[in-house]
């Protein structure tokens, strides 16, 4: 068979074919009509991230001395669950009740002195007194009455010496008269009759002192008499104004020893007691709180947003809290509510305590109701715990895809204005 040399039996025209170029071409088109339709369409969420912490939805409770005293016991220790009423601590009663103790003894012995001196002005009966009453007015009875005699014997003292230097100033004057007329006789010196007549003298300057000292004992003895009632009335309201002093010392003794022991007031757990036994406590120049009770109910996130964000954000809006403590990753996402918004911003020193820092700009607070109590980590729930510190993603709005662009676009726009 013989070889012949290839060749078409029939001829053959060869295209390029556009099929591959088209398939590109709507690729194209159909990959930008869905980006610009999801542009337009999808949405987008826009979230402002804040900080926080949880508090309990009641709010901690400060135990605080109400007056002045010695802690005698700290009878919890930190973290201790205590029930309303249990016994917190203890402060040393010793000194209160001695000051109370004396108070009372010096009050009732001014309510004595005050009935014993009606008695004695004739404003009360002397049946109506107690057995130490009755004691203690015939003391000062007594007194009274050896004072009395004291002053009656005086009295007759000076009337003694009176009555002798009368009957002695008789007799010198009837020498002197005697001695005088002698001296018109002769018969004697008037040497004689001038020392005659001195001791006269001498004798009656003696009685004139001694009758103006019984006048001036009577007339003491009398203005005894007499203002021992004006006395006795003004004691009588010395005393009352003391008793009323001691009557407020009284009471105020009586509410400290009232307050002697601190006790929870709310079912709570303990926690930073900053106290224990022997500590001086004085509210006036220290106030603190001696402890911190937590109340034991559901935990809450107190959030501080920034002024930028508070215009949209409202009641009821969604948000998303993750823990500083517990990755996110792990531990997955709080799911929250925004219960309600301050509606005034915090003061500067407002946001130095809330924050723990110099914040810059204004915030307002803002609380979130949490709708889990606890974290899930497999079969493992972790619970949530007063204190713990948060970022919460709060869902302000939803927006398009494509006023994202628009907006960026415009901040350019507008920042090349100012610059010009």
């Amino acid at each position: 068979m013989e070889n012949k040399p290839w060749s078409f039996n029939q001829p053959v025209l060869l295209r390029k074919t556009r099929r591959n170029s088209s398939v590109l071409v709507w690729t194209l088109v159909g990959t930008t009509t869905f980006a610009t339709l999801w542009a337009f369409l999808a949405p987008l969420p826009e979230t402002v991230a804040v900080q926080g912490k949880l508090q309990p939805t009641q709010a901690i409770q400060d135990v605080e001395a109400a007056l002045p005293g010695v802690v005698d016991s700290v009878l919890v220790q930190e973290g201790q669950a205590v029930k309303a009423g249990d016994l917190l601590l203890r402060f040393d009663p010793r000194e209160t009740k001695a000051q109370l103790n004396a108070a009372r003894i010096q009050r009732e012995a001014l309510h004595n002195k005050i009935i014993i001196n009606r008695v004695l002005l004739g404003e009360r009966p002397e049946e109506d007194l107690t057995p130490n009453q009755l004691n203690l007015l015939q003391q000062l009875r007594e007194q009274r009455s050896g004072v009395r005699t004291a002053q009656r014997e005086a009295e007759q003292r000076t009337r003694v010496r009176i009555a002798g230097l009368q009957r002695s100033l008789v007799t010198a004057e009837t020498i002197a008269e005697s001695y005088q007329l002698l001296l018109e006789d002769g018969a004697t010196s008037e040497l004689q009759a001038l020392s005659a007549r001195s001791n006269v003298d001498d004798l009656s300057t003696e009685l004139d002192a001694l009758q103006r000292e019984l006048a001036s004992l009577t007339a003491n003895h009398r203005a005894a008499n007499a203002g021992s009632m004006a006395v006795m009335r003004s004691e009588i309201e010395q005393n009352l104004r003391s008793i009323a002093e001691l009557d407020r010392k009284i009471r105020a003794a009586d509410v400290r020893l009232s307050r002697i022991e601190l006790r929870a007031s709310i079912d709570a757990v303990v926690f930073d007691i900053t106290v224990s036994a022997g500590s001086v406590i004085d509210p006036n120049t220290e106030p603190k709180p001696l402890l911190k009770l937590v109340p034991q109910n559901d935990l809450q996130a107190k959030v501080f947003i920034p002024n930028d964000a508070i215009g949209f954000v409202g009641t009821n809006q969604r948000a998303d809290i993750s823990l500083n403590a517990f990755k996110a990753s792990d531990f997955a996402y709080l799911p929250a509510t925004v219960e309600r918004v301050g509606s005034d911003a915090l003061t500067p020193d407002e946001q130095r305590r809330e924050l723990g820092q110099e914040a810059q700009g204004l915030y307002f607070p803002a609380v979130l109701k949490l709708q889990r109590q606890s974290l899930q980590l497999g079969q493992r729930s972790v619970p949530l715990q007063p204190g713990m510190s948060l970022t919460a993603d709060i869902h302000l709005r939803d927006r398009r895809f494509i006023s994202a662009i628009t907006d960026l676009l415009d901040d350019k726009r507008r920042g090349l204005e100012r610059m010009r």
